[in-house]
């Protein structure tokens, strides 16, 4: 399957953001198929492709982490105040690399979330400052995380379909943000 990952950037993003792999070691089929395996959930196809990140020569991601530059979007101060949206300031999804941090790393955030919440699911996708995150159940299926209620809910969404309305999202509110600058 194709790597839209970088194509779909290209459509939202300009010079406003930083954009960080999240892995810089290759990643390769089998590491996923080990995760895969060690959970028991099946990413979807197109999940695998942004994972794997072969169709990308500009920017060899393996998971990705994407903010609005910090002079665009000052970051929240602890105890700030202000409508939620004003702190969902990037998104970042997670690598198959061992070589990551424990908090970019799929098997690590997958046994974590699976134990503290008693869900089985993978997160994949999680909005900075969000409690909610997308994830992949047991079905192969993309749903997203309602930490209040502690349930998944369908998203009835592909994995390029969630990154894009992510995408157009932190558009959408980095656009808002820079308009009550001016």
């Amino acid at each position: 399957m194709e790597d839209k990952t970088i194509l779909l950037m290209n459509q939202y993003l300009d010079r406003d953001y930083s954009v960080f792999p999240m892995a810089e070691d290759k990643i390769v089929l089998q590491d996923i198929r080990n995760i895969e395996n060690s959970l028991a959930i099946k990413f979807p196809d197109e999940y695998v492709a942004h994972l794997l990140g072969e169709d990308c020569d500009a920017i060899p991601h393996r998971g990705i982490y994407i903010e609005v530059k910090e002079e665009i979007w000052r970051r929240p101060q602890a105890m700030a105040v202000g409508p939620f949206w004003t702190f969902l300031y990037g998104f970042h999804t997670y690598t198959a690399s061992k070589l990551s941090a424990d908090w970019m790393r799929l098997d690590f955030i997958g046994h974590q979330f699976m134990q503290e919440t008693g869900l089985k699911a993978i997160p994949i996708l999680k909005i900075i400052n969000d409690a909610d995150m997308y994830c992949v159940n047991e079905f192969s299926d993309i749903v997203k995380f309602n930490h209040e209620m502690n349930v998944l809910e369908p998203t009835n969404m592909d994995f390029w379909q969630v990154w894009e309305f992510e995408l157009k999202e932190l558009k959408e509110r980095k656009e808002t943000k820079k308009s009550k600058l001016k």
